[in-house]
Parts: C-alpha cells; sequence; structure tokens
C-alpha cells in the first residue's frame, strides 16, 4: 500500500502507454580528441525518435544477441540494434513501480544491470528511492531494502548497480559520490565510504574481466566533464580514481555506461547521454585498452 504521503497531488504528468516499434533515426557524429588512460573513441552517433519515451536515457546494457537496451528515468525500456543494424527501437513502459504510473516522480528510474541470460533485471528508482526486480514475464517485486534515504535529497539516490567481482553481492552506488551500499543478505545494505569523486556519480559497469568502470560527471565553468575512473576497493571501502574524460560537447551528459567484450578480445564501451528533453541523446562506442588498468581487485 502506498503511504498517505504518496498520495499523488495536481495533475497526472506521465502518460502510460502500450509496447510498439518506434522509428529510431542514427546519425553518424564526428567526436574531435581522444579520451586518454587506454580509451579511443570508435564511433558516435545521434539518436532520435518519433516515440517520446525515446528520452533522458539513464541506464544501458548490451543484451545477449548484441542489441543495445537503455533505461529512461521515466519508467521506459529501449531496445534496439547497434548502429548499422535496423532503425527501429522497441518501447515498452515497465510493468510496475514504486506507485502511481501516471506521475514521472513514482517512475524515475535510474540505474539498471540485466541478469546474463538478459531475461531479468534490478533496476533502482530515484525520488521514491527503492529497488525493483523485473523478470521477463512481466512480474515486479520490490527489494525490502533499508536504504538509509534520511538524509538523501528525492533527486540524488541510486545512480548505479554494478556486482561485486570478488563475491557477487549487490554494490549500489549513490549519486553523490561518498557512498556504496553493499547488498548481501540482509535487508539492511551495509554502508561503504567512497572517496576520490571529482563529481557526481552518473553510472557503472563491470568489465568482462570483473573490473569496474564508473562515469563521473563534473560540472564546472567549461560545462559537463564526462569522465571515466575506475572503482578500487579500500581497507575500509572503495574509492574512485578518473582515468579518461570523453571530448564530448558542453552541455553533453553521459548517464549509461554498457561493456562487452569484443572477437578479437578488446573490451567496448558504450556510453549514453540523458537529453533531459531538450539536449541531444549521444550514443557513444569505445575501446579499452586494459593494459592500462590497475591490477584485477583482490589481486
Amino acid at each position: 500500500m502506498l503511504l498517505a504521503s504518496d498520495s499523488p497531488p495536481g495533475w497526472p504528468d506521465r502518460d502510460p502507454r502500450p509496447p510498439r516499434i518506434a522509428r529510431l533515426i542514427v546519425q553518424p557524429l564526428a567526436v574531435n580528441g581522444e579520451p586518454g588512460g587506454g580509451v579511443r573513441v570508435t564511433g558516435a552517433w545521434t539518436l532520435t525518435s518519433d516515440d517520446p519515451r525515446v528520452m533522458g536515457l539513464s541506464a544501458l546494457a548490451v543484451l545477449p544477441g548484441g542489441r543495445l537496451q537503455a533505461l529512461s528515468d521515466s519508467g521506459a525500456l529501449v531496445t534496439f540494434a547497434k548502429p548499422g543494424g535496423p532503425t527501429q527501437a522497441w518501447v515498452s513502459d515497465l510493468p510496475a513501480g514504486p506507485g502511481y504510473p501516471t506521475f514521472k516522480k513514482y517512475r524515475d528510474s535510474e540505474a539498471m544491470i540485466v541478469d546474463a541470460d538478459g531475461l531479468g533485471r534490478l533496476i533502482a528508482f530515484e525520488n521514491r528511492h527503492s529497488l525493483w526486480r523485473f523478470e521477463a514475464e512481466g512480474s515486479a517485486k520490490r527489494f525490502p531494502l533499508k536504504l538509509p534515504t534520511g538524509q538523501w535529497s528525492r533527486n540524488k539516490g541510486i545512480e548505479a548497480i554494478v556486482r561485486d567481482p570478488a563475491d557477487g553481492s549487490l554494490l549500489l552506488l549513490h549519486e553523490g559520490g561518498h557512498l556504496v551500499l553493499r547488498v548481501s543478505d540482509s535487508p539492511t545494505p551495509e554502508q561503504l565510504p567512497l572517496t576520490g569523486a571529482t563529481g557526481g556519480i552518473a553510472d557503472a559497469v563491470r568489465l568482462p574481466d570483473g573490473r569496474i568502470v564508473v562515469a563521473v560527471r563534473e560540472i564546472g565553468l567549461n560545462g559537463l566533464a564526462n569522465k571515466l575512473a575506475w572503482l578500487e576497493p579500500t581497507r575500509t571501502g572503495y574509492r574512485l580514481r578518473n582515468f579518461a574524460t570523453l571530448p564530448l560537447g558542453f552541455f553533453d551528459n553521459i548517464e549509461g555506461l554498457a561493456a562487452e567484450q569484443a572477437p578479437d578480445g578488446r573490451t567496448v564501451l558504450w556510453a549514453i547521454t540523458d537529453n533531459d528533453g531538450w539536449r541531444r541523446t549521444l550514443l557513444v562506442r569505445m575501446t579499452l585498452d586494459t593494459t592500462k588498468a590497475p591490477a584485477r581487485a583482490g589481486a
């Protein structure tokens, strides 16, 4: 049941829609400059669509078979082929969430991790801070987690989900860049400090070899700086170490990261930006030279 404080005030501001195949316009874009740190940009594209749900993309995953799946910050999944494939997207609303589907604040989905078989997924919601499990057949269940939300603002919550390479436990990264929640068997996550952040957390991804890359967003006089950082374990928690800055535009805002291993053994990183309804949506493909990475966790 919803709490009394969750009763919907005012007029609905979200329109639930049925699933559909949407047109996806994919336009190549030249990117000048190199990120450094062993990262090389190998492609960039702008994405537009005739479906208004293909906006505000805030998480990204590579599905089995190679398709990409993005999650919007209004509770929609957008599944599409990599550039060069069919220019269509399968768009569907999440079947459930923390509250009324006609209000965006109850569908403010910000982080996602997809099962290895591509069938189930974990999704974190901001605003009504919670973690949900979605199965392929459409069932949904809220995790009984006791998140430490007392000091969290409505619009700053869990921004990334990854699995710890050491034991497979879930790591939830708070947008503020100072806290990692480790989820194991207890409903109360272990709170671990995160040091080294130079900005807010935008997303994180576990690489095929087990290491974790985090997207860090800095705001300054030169606009948004989208950086990549290694998430490294420490004696008491975790630290971030920046290693690359993506050569994007003044307003471009990376919100989703995904990774896969290419047939030649290289690591391929994908990044997607959140257009917030007025900026452009970018899809960026990169290769990562893992010889420049730190030692594996636990090494």
